[in-house]
């Protein structure tokens, strides 16, 4: 579209660029070019289109004039994103306090907010905002947002304080000392750390809108760390959830909204709401979830995987108990050979939960990278494990069922920094990453069997048909949370599994899917009892007891059954064995319930002088040891 304009004094061509959703308008000056319908744009590859009279039949003197400062006006209010709220028509009041702030910033009258504001507003809207509208210049004038040019007037890091806190945001903590900040225009769900690329991109953006440049590092930093100590000392004290969020009433999911809109699950049902009071961080390369839709089902789920009736049962009690608010949470164990089709098999699982540009990740080494990881993820997906040590393995168990670890935060003090996170996550792998009890009854283990080579389809492919399936899978898989909530409190919790807690949840929800047969938990149960039993079974200690007590049980001491071992050391690879008699006593006492599964049987016969005395058997007879 083009429209004609006159300039009393010669403007220059300039670009006035609109936020997402607006489109940018060119001014074009005299005597570089004239649009002439129907040329077609450049960009869009449309026709221009004429509005009102041909130029060629237009008296010049009936043209709108067009000057310098209408120009920067409509620069600073179509690069405004409150601009787009009030196009919207709701939840007008902050930001249009905010865009007040800018337009009386940048010079403009009361009359040209005025016309602003109407041009903007949608014709039917039944609001107050521009009853109010009087009151919010008065207010930003009276703060001395039109008084820049005046020697009094603020530093610039006191500005963008001044244009953040003006601009309709608002500032709060954690209560574990973490600044955050909600934007007008993504609604008050959606936080933002204070000390993030993004929010400084944001004052950023407010500053050049406003100023019309660049401000550089050091105002901004010194900015940000006054909104920090704000929010922290000023602001009101809101937990921050990462996804998932509610209590035992409800749930709600940060579906990643570009305005802040979230679903919620009651014992009711699941809508789509416009916001929430809870609050949600949104983690580095944090991916939307497309709007659920009602009527979908699980199955398809199971047919577009290809999973027989135990995998996709293992499948949905993990998908279940992964959008439970609180933990504790199952471990997915995903194992395959190669070409199985594990990593998109989990990330298909990830899309479902808690989509995101880092989608794979690796093991970490150490546990505080692990907490690291958990900060800023709702759903870990751990590609391609190949081993594990026992203390991942511990910070593992510990990341499931709820805790934390502390580390020094800097080298220079001995000052602890207490990182504490629980996160449902996902492990995939060939076979023998995960082999310590404690680890695998904590586990929904999965075993997928290899592709037909003929059958085989890309990996675009296949995300392609699943984005299309997406929708009502979210539904269906809403509808089981709704009934979790509404049985929570009258289901008895499956007591034989070490995680009841969030066996409960997936009992609870069970209904809704209208199973034949086994319930999820016997499914759970079943899997976890095969698990362990192969994995143990593949163990070199329980090879060498069962090579001790071949002629009976072994009765004595920890320290005797370490030198008993030395008679069998060629079978049985000696770094595969407990080093000492010490570690041997440790891992006794790890893997004795899992032992006992596959016929080994530990009993501790008591203390004397020279320690625990032990007895060890194995299929019934008695071995002793310790």
């Amino acid at each position: 579209m083009a429209i004609n304009t006159r300039a009393v004094k010669a403007v220059k061509s300039t670009t006035v660029k609109g936020a997402a959703g607006l489109g940018n308008i060119d001014v074009l000056a005299a005597g570089k070019v004239t649009i002439m319908p129907p040329s077609i744009h450049p960009d869009t590859g449309k026709p221009y289109e004429v509005v009102g009279k041909p130029l060629l039949d237009v008296d010049f003197a009936e043209l709108p004039e067009i000057t310098e400062h209408q120009i920067k006006l409509m620069k600073v209010t179509l690069g405004s994103e409150y601009a787009i709220t009030l196009v919207s028509g709701e939840a007008t009041h902050d930001a249009g306090v905010a865009l007040v702030a800018v337009l009386v910033r940048a010079g403009a009258t009361d009359e040209e907010i005025t016309e602003i504001f109407v041009g903007l507003l949608p014709e039917d809207y039944r609001g107050n905002s521009l009853d109010e509208l009087p009151g919010w210049i008065a207010s930003a004038r009276a703060k001395g947002f039109d008084d820049a040019s005046d020697e009094d007037a603020p530093t610039l890091t006191h500005a963008l304080v001044s244009l953040a806190v003006n601009s309709g945001i608002e500032l709060f903590n954690d209560g574990d000392g973490n600044a955050f900040a909600t934007f007008p225009h993504t609604g008050s769900a959606v936080a933002y750390r204070v000390k993030s690329d993004a929010f400084k991109q944001w004052l950023r953006h407010q500053a050049y809108v406003v100023m019309g440049k660049a401000v550089n590092s050091t105002p901004l930093m010194e900015a940000v760390a006054t909104l920090e100590t704000k929010a922290l000392f000023d602001g009101a004290v809101h937990p921050v959830f990462a996804r998932v969020a509610g209590d035992g009433k409800n749930v709600i999911i940060d579906i990643g909204a570009a305005n802040g809109r979230v679903v919620e699950i009651d014992n009711a049902g699941w809508s789509v709401e416009a916001g929430s009071p809870l609050k949600f961080v949104r983690g580095a390369g944090f991916d939307a979830l497309p709007i659920p839709e009602k009527g979908g089902s699980l199955v398809k789920l199971k047919d577009f995987l290809g999973l027989d009736e135990q995998n996709f049962r293992l499948l949905v009690a993990f998908l279940i108990n992964a959008l439970k608010p609180n933990g504790p949470y199952f471990i997915l164990l995903v194992e395959g050979e190669q070409g199985s089709g594990k990593s998109v098999f989990c990330e298909i699982v990830k899309r479902i939960i808690d989509p995101n540009k880092a989608m794979r990740l690796r093991l970490p080494d150490k546990p505080q990278d692990l907490m690291i990881q958990a900060k800023e993820y709702r759903l870990l997906s751990f590609d391609n494990a190949s081993g594990m040590k026992a203390e991942m393995s511990d910070a593992l168990c510990t990341l499931a069922t709820g805790g934390g670890i502390a580390v020094r935060k800097l080298y220079s003090d001995g000052e602890l920094h207490v990182m504490s996170y629980t996160r449902p996550f996902i492990i995939n792998g060939i076979s023998g990453y995960a082999n310590r009890p404690d680890l695998m009854e904590r586990a929904i283990p999965i075993r997928l069997t290899p592709m037909a080579e003929g059958g085989r389809k890309t990996e675009a492919e296949l995300l392609g048909e699943f984005d299309a399936l997406l929708p009502g899978i979210l539904g269906a898989l809403y509808d089981a949370i709704a009934k979790a909530l509404e049985n929570f409190d009258t289901v008895e919790p499956p007591r034989h599994l070490r995680m009841a807690d969030a066996a409960k949840w997936v009992k609870a929800a069970e209904p809704a899917l209208e199973l034949e047969g086994d319930s999820l938990i016997d499914a759970i149960g079943k899997a976890q009892d095969d698990f362990v039993i192969e994995k143990v079974n593949e163990d070199p200690l329980v090879a060498m007891l069962r090579l001790v007590c071949r002629s009976g049980p072994f009765e004595g001491y920890a320290i005797e059954l370490f030198s008993e071992f030395k008679t069998y050391r060629e079978m049985i690879p000696e770094h595969a064995l407990p080093k000492t008699a010490s570690h041997l006593s440790n891992q006794l006492k790890r893997m004795r319930p899992a032992m006992a599964k596959v016929g080994v049987h530990v009993e501790y016969l008591g203390k004397d002088r020279k320690g625990m005395k032990i007895r060890v058997s194995h299929d019934g007879g008695y071995l002793q040891a310790f």
